[in-house]
């Protein structure tokens, strides 16, 4: 009877694990009430990763099963024979490369002419062999690549394979201190893309996998491209870069219905200022079933739009 706690010690007996509750109640409370938080970054999206290496090891394997078949035929070129008409559609497609960078509208015209022609022959081989092309063509553009970060000299290679590409990247910053800004899977996406939209090829079995998409269209919401930038002032040049990413995410979610196209549109709204269309974005998101990654965020953000559209009245 000695140890038996009496008086008040005997009404605040277990008194850490209530202090603990009433904490734990507290935290939900307040995560539960929305805050004022103004919109900033974009959400990403999301890449993964496996898939991502998975296409590029199909690349991979397309280039060496093609390279000895084309080898083969540089001892038999008499027109029709074998893959002849494959090589002549590789070599036309580097030929449009230079007319690009000559920016000879005319000469570009006819050169991608004589592209299409090239390809539905080479077509007629089965599109397997003209996958296997395009793989093996990324194949040389990365190596040229490379090349090129250690010369500082792009070639006359790298101009066939990527056309404008290593101008545009100068351009707009992407290779700095002897580096392309890029890991070698987007490198090959960049050269996918382009080689689709030059040659019209751009369904399945030639179409860029929903993750190399993804990829593609992370990497230019953070890289926009603004025409002379330079010439503008910082607040000028991060509204145009905004405007122009609002119509990126539009192309994005077209292909990717899990990208939460909504909660971006309000997140560019509200930095451009237009607060009453942010708050209609952000309830949009909260209305539409999503994973719930966002939704406190976008509560946050909803509260923020209306404080801001209020003030303006």
């Amino acid at each position: 009877m000695a140890g038996k706690k009496g008086g008040v010690g005997r009404h605040l007996e277990g008194w850490e694990a209530g202090l603990v509750a009433v904490v734990i109640a507290l935290a939900g409370v307040l995560l539960a009430v929305p805050l004022r938080v103004a919109p900033r970054d974009l959400p990403p999206p999301l890449v993964d990763g496996r898939l991502l290496s998975a296409a590029g090891e199909r690349d991979r394997d397309l280039a060496s099963t093609i390279v000895p078949a084309l080898q083969g035929e540089l001892s038999r070129p008499a027109e029709g024979a074998g893959l002849y008409d494959l090589r002549a559609f590789g070599e036309a497609f580097r030929a449009y490369g230079r007319a690009e960078i000559s920016d000879d509208v005319y000469a570009v015209v006819r050169v991608r002419q004589k592209l299409l022609e090239s390809l539905a022959r080479a077509r007629a081989l089965g599109d397997d062999k003209v996958l296997g092309l395009r793989a093996y063509q990324k194949q040389l553009f990365l190596e040229e690549l490379e090349r090129w970060e250690t010369s500082l000299h792009p070639s006359n290679e790298l101009a066939e394979l990527g056309g404008k590409f290593p101008a545009v990247a100068v351009r707009e910053g992407w290779f700095e201190d002897r580096a392309l800004a890029m890991p070698v899977s987007l490198r090959g996406i960049f050269f996918k893309r382009r080689w689709n939209e030059v040659t019209g090829l751009s369904d399945p079995p030639f179409a860029l996998s929903l993750d190399e998409q993804r990829a593609f269209y992370a990497f230019l919401l953070e890289h926009p491209f603004i025409e002379g930038k330079e010439n503008m002032k910082t607040a000028d040049a991060c509204r145009a870069a905004d405007q122009w990413r609002l119509r990126k995410i539009e192309e994005l979610g077209r292909l990717d219905p899990s990208y939460p196209y909504a909660l971006a549109r309000g997140v560019l709204f509200y930095r451009l200022g237009h607060y009453p269309s942010a708050a209609q974005a952000f309830r949009d998101y909260l209305s539409s079933p999503t994973d719930g990654r966002y939704a406190l965020r976008a509560r946050n953000y909803l509260v923020a739009a209306l404080a801001r559209a209020n003030e303006e009245r």
